[in-house]
Parts: structure tokens; C-alpha cells; sequence
């Protein structure tokens, strides 16, 4: 509900162009935050068409997903149900949900999870810190890791719509995470 990462990319363009909106906080109400999302949206939209809207499947958070609460799934779905409405309303082409791990795998391909060596259990991997790294491989400075995973799904959207963008040709070989 505070922030939510952007990320836009031309073939024109030489390079994406990314930041994070402030949508709100814990004070904002729901109504507010989606009408803030509807205006940054549409600040982006008049500097030139989007065709496309990439956006990441909210989380599915029911029993035993961890702590969370009512307030957080609104947030979630509506963002996402906002941005389609959105999309459907400025006639864009695609308009389209990506699964976490699908952009993830794509961005920063196969991690190596490793194992605690004393209860054999994984060790958790901090799987934003990583998409700040993978944007510093590619030239890009993200200021927050909202900003960065936009990136990571921007970059997966280029290749899903058969795009091979200029970050990719300058660095076609990008190193795999956990391996040494």
C-alpha cells in the first residue's frame, strides 16, 4: 500500500525508464490508494500509448500462508483488479498477470538454494536483494527493491511479447545466483 514499482521500455528507447509511486499509507484508505495508482498510471500514459500493462499475480494469501490480515488481500487484489480495469479502460493491447515465480525465474534464473548443514533445511534467500543485484549487472540503479522487481518484470515482459531490449544484448550472459 506504500509504494508500488513502475517500469516502462520502448523498443525506441534505449533503456527502461522505472521509479516507485507512493500510493498511500496505513492511514489511506482503500478508495485512495487504487485512485492513486489510476493517477500515476495515467501520468505515464500521457507521456506516450502503453500497449502493454505487466503485473504481478497478487500473492495467494490463505490459511498458511503466514501472518497476514484482511486489509493486506484487499490491498493486493485491488491493485491488481485496478490495473486491469485500467488497462481495459486506456484500450491497451495486453494487459497481463505474471506469476512471481515465472518473472523470478526469468530475471534471475536458477538459484541454488542452499542448505543449513546441521538441519538440512533451506535457507531462506533474499530473492529482492537479488533483483537489486541483477539491476546493477544490467547498468540500472533502482532506489528501492518496489523499483527493481518492476525491472525484473518489465525485463520478462520484453521477452514474453518477443522483444530482445538493448539491456539484453549489451549483457547476454548474466551469472547464476548461488552457484560459485
Amino acid at each position: 500500500m506504500r509504494s508500488a514499482g513502475w517500469a516502462t521500455w520502448s523498443p525506441a528507447d534505449a533503456g527502461p525508464a522505472s521509479g516507485v509511486w507512493v500510493l498511500g499509507s496505513e492511514f489511506t484508505s482503500l478508495g485512495g490508494t487504487f485512485g492513486k495508482l489510476h493517477q500515476c498510471m495515467s501520468e505515464i500514459h500521457m507521456l506516450g500509448t502503453i500497449d502493454a500493462v505487466f503485473y504481478e499475480t497478487p500473492l495467494n494469501l490463505g490459511p498458511g500462508a503466514g501472518i497476514t490480515n484482511q486489509r493486506t488481500i484487499d490491498v493486493l487484489h485491488g491493485l491488481a483488479m485496478h490495473a486491469e480495469s485500467w488497462g481495459d479502460a486506456m484500450e491497451c493491447r495486453i494487459v497481463r498477470a505474471v506469476n512471481q515465480s515465472s518473472w523470478r525465474r526469468h530475471f534471475l534464473g536458477g538459484i541454488k538454494r542452499p542448505r543449513d548443514p546441521l538441519t538440512g533445511k533451506q535457507i531462506k534467500v533474499d530473492l529482492k536483494g537479488l533483483a537489486m543485484d541483477r539491476c546493477g549487472e544490467f547498468g540500472w540503479k533502482p532506489a528501492k527493491h518496489d523499483q527493481a522487481e518492476a525491472l525484473g518484470i518489465l525485463d520478462y515482459a520484453a521477452d514474453a511479447l518477443g522483444f530482445t531490449p538493448p539491456w539484453r544484448s549489451a549483457v547476454p550472459l548474466v551469472r547464476q545466483f548461488g552457484s560459485r
